[in-house]
């Protein structure tokens, strides 16, 4: 099992943003297997934050209208040594972490992880196996 290890104070704005947004992305649940091969998607009813692994690992906030830090492009939060922009070996351990494959995984935990930030964590931490994915509770 591995551990992701995020910054509370970073992930505070990704957690808000999705408690406070009007609504939530739908989720993908799974591609038809006839042409055309659309994609199938399902309602999220719970504020969420999407678990990513692409340019890194990080969190964003499901929440829609997305939260927009510059451009185009959301807000994120990485996980300790994930980020491109400040970790030199960001590509391998991410990959030790998660795997190699890119994913995005949509998880009901914003309330969650905000209550542990208001408790005062100072880090969050996400168990991720083969087989699971699970918020940390603190001890």
């Amino acid at each position: 099992m591995q551990y992701l290890i995020f910054k509370a104070a970073d992930l505070l704005r990704v957690v808000q943003h999705s408690l406070a947004a009007p609504k939530q992305s739908e989720q993908l649940d799974h591609y038809e297997a006839e042409p055309p091969y659309r994609a199938i998607t399902k309602p999220v009813e719970a504020p969420s934050v999407l678990l990513v692994h692409d340019q890194g690992v990080y969190l964003m906030s499901n929440g829609w209208p997305r939260d927009i830090a510059k451009g185009e492009t959301s807000y994120v939060a990485y996980a300790e040594g994930c980020n491109p922009d400040r970790d030199r070996d960001w590509w391998e351990t991410s990959r030790q972490l998660v795997g190699g494959d890119d994913f995005g995984e949509c998880l009901p935990w914003a309330a969650e992880i905000a209550q542990q930030i208001s408790e005062g964590a100072t880090e969050i931490t996400i168990s991720i196996s083969g087989d699971s994915i699970a918020l940390v509770e603190r001890s």
